[in-house]
Order: C-alpha cells, then structure tokens, then sequence
C-alpha cells in the first residue's frame, strides 16, 4: 500500500512539472510571437521596407515635399517609419514630422492633435497670463485620466532667463505664440511621454538651436560693410572695397543654394538671410558678402 501511495505522488509530481514545463513554453512561443508582430507591424520589416523604400525615393524628388526632406530617402523613410507608429499616414507624417538639429520632432499643432487623440487623454486647458492687456505667459494644464491635472507655466521672465530673448528671430515677431509652445511642451512631455515616444516640439528645438534668423540687422551705428571688414581681416581696406563691388559668379551661386540646402534651409529662412544682407536675391550678393554667408553656414 505504501509503495503505491509513492508512486501515485511520483506521477502527481511528474505530471506536475510537465504542466509547467508546458505553461513555461506557451509563454516563450507567445513571447516570440509578440517580438515578430512588433516587427511586422513596423514600415522596417521584410514585408514593408522595399515598397517605402521606393516610396522615399519617390518623394524625395518632387518639388511638393517640404524643402528638407527634398533629395533625402533616407529622412522621408524615417519620418514616414515614425508616423506609422503615431498612426499617421504618409502626408501627415512628412507635414507634422521635422529634423531639427538631428531630432525628429513634431509642430506643435502635430503634438497636441496626437495627445488629444490619445485614449487617456481627458482635456488639454492653455490660458494666457496677462499683466494688463500685455501677454506675459502662458499656461498649459493637461487632464489624464487617472492622474491628478498637472500644469505647467512659461513667461516672459522664463524666456528672459533662459537668454530666449536675446536671439530676437520669433521671439521678437510672435512672442505669444512661443509662450505657449514651451508651456504646451512641458506639460505634453511630463503627463503623456508613451504617446510622444521622445518627439519634441519642432519650434522648442528649433528655437533653441542658434541660426542665422537670430542675427540682427546692421542698420544703425555700426555698418554692414564695417562688420565685414572685421570679421575678414585677411583683406586689406583696398582690396576689400574693390571686391565689395564684385558681385558673386553664378558657380558660386550653385555653391551657397547647395550648402543652404544642405543645412535644411526652407524658403522662410533663406528669405531671412536676404533681409539680412538687404537684397532681393542671391545673385546681388557681393564676394564679402558671399564669403561671410559661407563661413556662418560652414559653422552650423
């Protein structure tokens, strides 16, 4: 009797490891099968990559595509591979999506529509904080569900700290407008980081990045000619009024157009370096002039 009660709890054992054994594969399989899915369902797996691929190519050529993403595939693809994962199609992606120093980041219209969307999300408040009839903040206060309301302030003193203000550029045209991107941004970011996936606000990123929108314009006491002959030495007085005359060959000009492109310039900024060198087009510029814009480029 004894020995069949040990057998029957060896079988009992036996068949109790068997079942985990079991348990413990099912969940591997159904690990596995999850990775392959992630993958699958992606624009860089097997199925999907060589079509997108052609597509970037595609896109990259036409005139129609936002100006930096123009002859750059290999941009289109990724922002076209990060809007699939936002749910985006192929439009909006390359519309919402931009490069700003290496990062892809989203307008910040783009960013509230993807939070707003988001199954959690309860309501997004944005409120301006006035002195007066002036504007001098902005706040943002985002309702999740199942979180407490988190808000988030910018002002103008914030700005000021932060040396925002010194660059001119947007600040100094739509200071409201930037008010409320930096509190949009902060408080997107803190309550709802799963859905963004690391993407900031493009004018944010944008706006931290030193470019040549910032520089101010020589119309007063200190010439634009002056600052020229500062900042090349090399010539001497002579020479460099003589080349002030000398306007840049149509090389040159293929040249700067190629360069600008090549740092994603659009068409605002490259409006902004003319309004800087006070002309209509490129061709005007002078070979100081030209040497100048090059080695600011040659920096970025």
């Amino acid at each position: 009797m004894n020995t069949d009660v040990v057998v029957l709890q060896n079988e009992l054992t036996i068949a109790k490891l068997q079942n985990e054994i079991l348990e413990l594969k099912y969940k591997l399989q159904k690990t596995q099968a999850e990775k392959t899915s992630r993958l699958e369902d992606s624009l860089f797996s097997p199925a999907l990559f060589p079509h997108y691929q052609k597509v970037a190519e595609t896109l990259s050529k036409s005139s129609v595509v936002p100006t930096p993403y123009r002859h750059k595939p290999e941009d289109i693809f990724v922002a076209m591979a990060m809007g699939y994962q936002l749910g985006f199609p192929v439009e909006q992606s390359l519309q919402d999506i931009a490069v700003i120093n290496g990062r892809p980041c989203l307008w910040g219209d783009g960013l509230l529509s993807l939070v707003l969307n988001h199954p959690e999300c309860m309501d997004i408040k944005e409120e301006a904080i006035y002195n007066g009839k002036t504007v001098i903040g902005y706040t943002c206060t985002v309702l999740r569900k199942g979180h407490e309301p988190h808000t988030k302030v910018f002002t103008m003193q914030d700005a000021e700290r932060a040396g925002l203000l010194k660059k001119g550029g947007v600040w100094l045209a739509y200071p409201e407008r930037m008010l409320q991107m930096r509190a949009r941004s902060l408080a997107l970011r803190d309550k709802f980081a799963d859905a963004l996936r690391g993407l900031r606000i493009a004018e944010v990123e944008e706006d931290d990045s030193t470019v040549i929108d910032a520089e101010p314009v020589f119309d007063k006491a200190e010439k634009q000619v002056d600052k020229l002959k500062k900042i090349l030495t090399s010539e001497s007085s002579e020479n460099t009024e003589q080349i002030l005359e000398d306007k840049i060959s149509s090389q040159q000009l293929d040249n700067l157009i190629a360069l600008m492109d090549s740092k994603d310039y659009d068409e605002e900024r490259k409006q902004k370096v003319l309004d800087y060198f006070k002309v209509s087009s490129f061709d005007e510029l002078t070979q100081e002039q030209f040497k100048l814009c090059t080695v600011y480029l040659l920096k970025r």
